[in-house]
């Protein structure tokens, strides 16, 4: 599968993803829905993690080891970024196009409401799965 074929499923997916999640914000409110996801993708992100690293053949799992790993996070959405900075101690990435935020954007989602909730989902499910690491 190209990126560009990956990026449009996962928008596709994502697009319907996130209108649950605003339907589930009206019925329970903003807070709570997001205290949910939270909750969801911390223990998301820690299995992937942990499995990650049960088939990894790492011995010492430093930065640039760990994003190795979680990349494919990114790879499997079709994501655009840029490494930056990449060592044993930081990797640092520039984030460019994202099917997460477009698929938010169909939806006629504002900027910081998607910026929150990549914080909340997506960010911290990557942090888990880091951590595990």
């Amino acid at each position: 599968m190209s990126t560009e074929e990956a990026f449009l499923a996962a928008k596709t997916v994502l697009t319907l993803f996130n209108a649950y999640v605003n339907t589930v914000a009206q019925e329970i409110g903003k807070e709570q829905a997001d205290a949910l996801m939270a909750k969801t993708c911390e223990f998301a992100g820690t299995m992937q993690g942990l499995m990650m690293k049960e088939q990894s053949d790492i011995k010492v799992c430093d930065a640039k080891a760990a994003w190795s790993m979680v990349k494919i996070f990114k790879d499997n959405f079709g994501a655009a970024y840029e490494v930056l900075e990449e060592s044993p101690q930081k990797v640092v990435i520039k984030n460019g196009r994202c099917a997460i935020y477009e698929a938010a954007k169909t939806l006629g989602m504002d900027s910081n409401t998607i910026e929150s909730g990549c914080r909340v989902g997506p960010m911290n499910l990557m942090r888990m799965a880091i951590k595990q690491l």
